[in-house]
């Protein structure tokens, strides 16, 4: 039962963030269809980002008092009826409207799904069960870019929204198969539960890092297809979305950040390791040759990923309580930073070009990177692999 239960859930966080990215492969396309700039279109992902990174605390005190499980049906469900009325908008504003509107219900799923996870997990089998979480993430943002520009190439991009919004309604059905989940009940949204959650010293780096290299990743996938089509003006949608096949990689390391992270001795470890391999891919992706482009997305999604994985897994590890809380700073890190990172550097890139958006994306990893190895050693130690976390009772319905 639990594990029918955790296959529906990745199999909603395979679909949800599908369509958290269905516009980014066919960002040239859309604004040559409602004649508007490259960094005007670019708002249709760091609109529906940045509610990701404002909300999810607000979900997460909600989540500890309200079954997760409701909180899925409902919000899936208007997810799904706004990816259908993109599939009929006309105006632009009205698109970026509802783009936004699908970022208020985003950060609400995923603050419910990884808490529900979180929980439904026994401790020593918690870390395998997020991993397989963020494994699902990159699946779905992958497939949501790849199918998108396929169904565009072979027919149009509009095809595509109705596309998703089947696989949502689909989702939506299977949701009510879930067990249901008792909520932490605690009392009240109070600012300083969450600035005591905040302030820990090692929480609060994670918080800070994630968003930094998040931020350099973002404007790299919101950049490529502008840079296709910079360097190879018959390029298709099919090629570019081709081009994201490197963030699969992704998946793989993160169904083995568990042994990456015991090998290293640390999840710090892992995380440097994490920065710097995204570092060296995003050198690469300088290039003026598709081949090594692509290339290089492999590279700093593997690096990305792995600093991911690793950071997500040790939120859970190391929360005691008010898990939801916990999630909910993480991802409002996470998605600001992507919000931000998803549009200001590309006003940079298309008003000032390509190499002060790259000095810009380097200095921002560079500090990231500086975070992370300013951790004394006494957090080096808080922070080992395979910590267990107090259990959660579920309950059927």
């Amino acid at each position: 039962m639990h594990n029918r239960s955790i296959n529906i859930l990745l199999l909603t966080t395979v679909l949800t963030f599908s369509t958290l990215y269905v516009p980014q492969p066919i960002l040239p396309l859309l604004a040559e269809d409602f004649s508007v700039s490259g960094s005007e279109i670019s708002l249709l992902i760091s609109l529906t980002l940045f509610p990701l990174g404002l909300t999810p605390i607000v979900y997460g005190y909600l989540i500890d008092n309200i079954s997760a499980r409701t909180i899925l049906h409902w919000f899936i469900g208007i997810l799904a009826v706004t990816e259908l009325s993109l599939a009929f908008v006309m105006d632009f504003r009205i698109m970026l409207g509802l783009r936004l509107l699908q970022g208020l219900l985003l950060p609400a799923i995923f603050t419910a799904i990884v808490t529900y996870i979180s929980n439904l997990s026994a401790a020593h089998q918690r870390q395998k069960s997020v991993s397989r979480y963020i494994a699902a993430t990159i699946t779905g943002g992958f497939a949501g870019r790849f199918i998108t520009g396929l169904i565009s190439d072979f027919s149009d991009w509009r095809t595509a929204f109705i596309v998703w919004s089947i696989g949502l309604l689909i989702a939506w059905s299977l949701l009510w198969k879930l067990q249901k989940d008792i909520p932490a009940q605690c009392n009240s949204l109070e600012i300083s539960g969450i600035w005591q959650m905040f302030k820990r010293p090692l929480h609060f780096r994670v918080y800070l890092t994630v968003s930094i290299v998040f931020f350099g990743f973002a404007s790299a996938l919101n950049v490529l297809p502008f840079r296709i089509k910079d360097i190879s003006p018959e390029a298709t949608e099919s090629l570019i979305a081709s081009a994201y096949m490197g963030y699969l990689m992704g998946v793989l390391v993160s169904l083995n950040a568990q042994r990456i992270c015991a090998r290293l001795g640390s999840e710090i470890n892992s995380t440097i390791l994490g920065i710097l391999t995204f570092g060296v891919g995003f050198l690469l992706f300088t290039s003026t040759n598709l081949i090594i482009i692509i290339f290089a997305v492999f590279i700093f999604s593997t690096g990305f990923f792995l600093m991911h994985s690793t950071l997500s897994a040790y939120i859970n590890h190391h929360t005691q309580s008010q898990r939801g809380v916990a999630n909910g700073l993480y991802i409002s890190f996470y998605y600001t930073g992507g919000s931000l990172g998803s549009y200001f550097p590309l006003i940079i890139y298309h008003n000032w070009g390509w190499y002060p958006y790259l000095i810009l994306v380097i200095i921002s990893t560079m500090l990231g990177l500086s975070i992370v190895l300013g951790l004394n050693e006494a957090e080096k130690k808080m922070n080992k692999c395979n910590l267990p976390a107090p259990e959660v009772r579920l309950k059927r319905e």
